[in-house]
């Protein structure tokens, strides 16, 4: 049917309207007519309307004379359990951690104290989850369970799992170091990340019921972070296999959990790939393929390239639905670029935005990068020296070159 507000079409049993947040017509459980949200009783058939409220119902039924009475019957000896029609199935990464030594802390600090300690470092794991897009499930004394992928899911969930997870350590180190006088050990957590299917939505009775998920995988994520050392980010196979092409590992092998059957391939978080792999297609397998068809979108690319050469500037806007083939396209474009006679002065140069977002002038210092072959992890004595040799290389005099270094610097997040 039609919103009432705004024309939209909604979907059977929506309350609410998707676009316009109008309330909408309530069936009559009697007749089914459709009445407006606000009505107490049916204009057809004058049935008490479910969302009428309970002292209008009540002065209704006081109205009509009372029903003979029922004999009781026996009640059912047999629960009927229904999932709740707001629980899905659907992919989560989910990521457990704990801290380290927290039972000696608690026996050894005042307890005050170890409340304020847990509040500052759940505010900085909070943080950090939030940042890359996850959801905070709940704390369990010294550990906390986050969700990557529900109630809000990105195509990349796993990848935001881990920088998070390598985020809440660096920020569990510096927590430690406010409040080293109280402790006789560095903080440190364990951590495990897995991915696979989970139900999502509300568990528990009554006031308790609150969003969650339940399934193996968040058994799994438990299990590898009882499994971790401290400082240590432990994943399951399927983060694994998903997040390889942008980060390093170190293969612990097969390992069997406790309270699961079989074995579970595990592997350790190195860290962040300074380059990462392409994620999808046939090079993330180390295979390639001729490309079939696109002719047109290729000459097009390649003409414009050459209008671009001759001096008039161009801008091509490559749009498509996922996975229609947009990166390999542009791949085959710089590839016959680069072998045409005509373009072999042309230099190309790569900037990529992130989906996780960008540091101010991001795109632009990923040029620059490209240009220059600057690291992302070099000093900013080593990136000023690569600056100066490339601007004299530009023929720019040296004064020139003091006064521009400082600009590039700060492009480059300095």
């Amino acid at each position: 049917m039609n919103c009432s507000g705004c024309s939209f079409e909604v979907q059977s049993g929506f309350a609410f309207c998707p676009k316009c947040g109008a309330r909408q017509p309530i069936a009559c459980t009697d007749c089914g007519f459709l009445c407006a949200p606000d009505f107490a009783f049916c204009p057809k058939c004058g049935t008490t309307i479910g969302g009428a409220t309970n002292a209008t119902a009540n002065r209704a039924d006081k109205a009509k004379p009372a029903p003979p009475p029922v004999q009781p019957k026996e009640a059912p000896r047999t629960i009927e359990i229904r999932q709740s029609a707001e629980a899905d199935r659907r992919p989560v990464t989910v990521l457990f951690a704990d801290l380290s030594g927290f039972t000696t802390l608690s026996e050894r600090l005042d307890p005050e104290d170890v409340q304020s300690l847990q509040n500052q470092l759940f505010a900085e794991m909070t943080a950090a989850v939030q940042r890359y897009g996850g959801f905070v499930d709940k704390f369990i004394g010294d550990a906390m369970l986050a969700l990557f992928g529900a109630p809000v899911a990105h195509e990349d969930d796993p990848e935001r799992a881990l920088r998070a997870a390598l985020e809440i350590i660096d920020r569990t180190a510096r927590v430690g170091e406010r409040v080293k006088a109280q402790l006789t050990s560095p903080l440190a957590l364990h951590v495990g990340v897995n991915t696979g299917p989970v139900v999502a939505g509300g568990i528990g009775s009554g006031d308790a019921r609150s969003y969650s998920v339940t399934g193996d995988t968040v058994n799994v994520a438990q299990r590898l972070q009882s499994m971790a050392s401290p400082g240590e980010v432990l994943v399951g196979p399927l983060t694994w296999r998903l997040t390889r092409h942008a980060f390093a590992f170190e293969s612990l092998g097969e390992a069997a959990l406790k309270g699961k059957s079989g074995s579970v391939l595990v592997n350790r978080l190195r860290g962040a790939l300074d380059a990462p792999r392409p994620a999808r297609g046939l090079e993330a397998l180390g295979l390639s393929a001729s490309l079939i068809g696109r002719k047109a979108e290729l000459a097009h690319m390649i003409g414009c390239l050459g209008l671009a050469c001759g001096g008039s500037a161009q801008l091509v806007r490559l749009i498509g639905e996922a996975g229609i083939g947009k990166t390999r396209l542009i791949d085959e474009f710089l590839t016959r670029a680069g072998q045409d006679p005509r373009f072999s002065t042309v230099a190309i140069r790569r900037a990529v935005c992130s989906s996780l977002g960008e540091q101010t002038y991001g795109a632009l210092a990923a040029v620059l990068r490209s240009a220059y072959q600057i690291d992302r992890k070099a000093s900013k004595a080593a990136i000023r020296a690569s600056l100066f040799e490339a601007l004299s290389g530009l023929g720019l005099a040296a004064g020139e070159i003091e006064e521009l270094v400082p600009f590039y610097l700060h492009v480059l997040g300095f």
